[in-house]
């Protein structure tokens, strides 16, 4: 394979779970004002990233597809052959010159983690980027370290108070050491909040659409929209409006059901059979999902056997409803794109 070979272009736009998963971790932390739209942003560059890595990997698939089919079939000797001459040939995904290729790594752990792509040629054309992933931290381990820390705070400067009340200390060393604290309680407090929020973002806050935000108002209950304009209720009450309708629909479906009854035709058992999967079952299954994020089954053996043939007794299945799923309880904080030229 020469160096002006271009590899067969199978290339299409990847799938990108790390993008989706990070998607689904990321919050706007209050304490570094960022908005999403910067996040919007980040996801544009990281897929731009992933796009790139994806078609300069590609390249050496496609590569390797070749040797594997070529006519007749090629030894081992030869491919391993090829594969050298084609890394130390290797072209930059960027400025398609070479060698060199193109140099994507990844580095460091928790907020030191991040991606980087650099062109590997000695003629070393613009591409740069470093874009640091953040780090992901379970949200109820961080809120009760948080909590613990402003109770012992607020413990620290009751006793502080009571120096100062009774002349215990110092004046001057209790307000130094009162000042302290009290930078201390707010910064915890801070992040107390922005894990709170962040908490409350993927577990107790629904997002409602137009149909959801009719039966709100058809129970009367006023939702207002937020500063991103989205109106956006609380877990436990959009259960609660929603079992109200559904009891609506069911005392509907009753209704309907008398009237077949009266006089079936197969007009009203379609009618009656559509409004059962589409508007009652619907709503359940809104209800469920909201209720529970995570449903699933145990299965306990049961070596026992019983009767004169000694059959095996039937394992035993028990109903597991999660009301939070592992993904919501976790949060990625402090991603940032540092450099991004190509």
């Amino acid at each position: 394979m020469s160096d002006d070979d271009e590899s067969p272009t199978t290339y299409s736009k990847p799938n990108t779970p790390e993008i989706d998963k990070l998607k689904s971790l990321i919050i706007s932390s209050p304490s570094t004002g960022s908005s999403d739209k910067s996040n919007e942003s980040f996801y544009e560059k990281l897929q731009e990233y992933y796009d790139l890595k994806q078609q300069y990997d590609q390249k050496l698939r496609d590569a390797h597809t070749q040797w594997n089919n070529s006519k007749p079939p090629m030894s081992l000797e030869k491919k391993k052959e090829n594969y050298q001459n084609f890394m130390m040939n290797r072209k930059c995904i960027n400025c398609n010159k070479g060698p060199g290729g193109t140099i994507f790594s990844q580095d460091g752990i928790g907020q030191t983690r991040k991606i980087t792509a650099i062109c590997g040629c000695e003629d070393k054309c613009n591409l740069n980027i470093e874009i640091y992933m953040g780090e992901t931290i379970y949200i109820p381990e961080n809120l009760d370290y948080y909590k613990q820390n402003v109770e012992e705070l607020k413990r620290e400067l009751t006793e502080y108070k009571l120096d100062l009340l009774f002349n215990l200390r110092d004046e001057e060393e209790v307000l130094a050491e009162f000042r302290t604290i009290k930078e201390q309680l707010t910064e915890n407090l801070d992040q107390l909040c922005t894990m709170k929020i962040a908490f409350d973002k993927q577990n107790e806050e629904i997002e409602l659409g137009q149909s959801s935000l009719e039966i709100f108002k058809f129970f009367e209950q006023e939702v207002t929209p937020n500063e991103e304009g989205e109106y956006v209720v609380n877990r436990k009450k959009y259960i609660e409006i929603m079992h109200k309708h559904l009891n609506n629909l069911i005392s509907q479906f009753k209704t309907k059901t008398l009237e077949y009854k009266k006089e079936p035709t197969r007009e009203k058992l379609k009618d009656n059979f559509e409004f059962l999967v589409n508007e009652i079952q619907e709503v359940q299954n809104s209800i469920r999902e909201e209720k529970y994020h995570i449903i699933y089954m145990d299965t306990t053996e049961n070596s026992a056997k019983k009767g004169f043939k000694k059959q095996k007794i039937m394992d035993t299945y028990t109903f597991n409803p999660s009301k939070y799923s592992l993904d919501n309880l976790m949060v990625t904080m402090n991603t940032k794109i540092t450099e991004f030229e190509r």
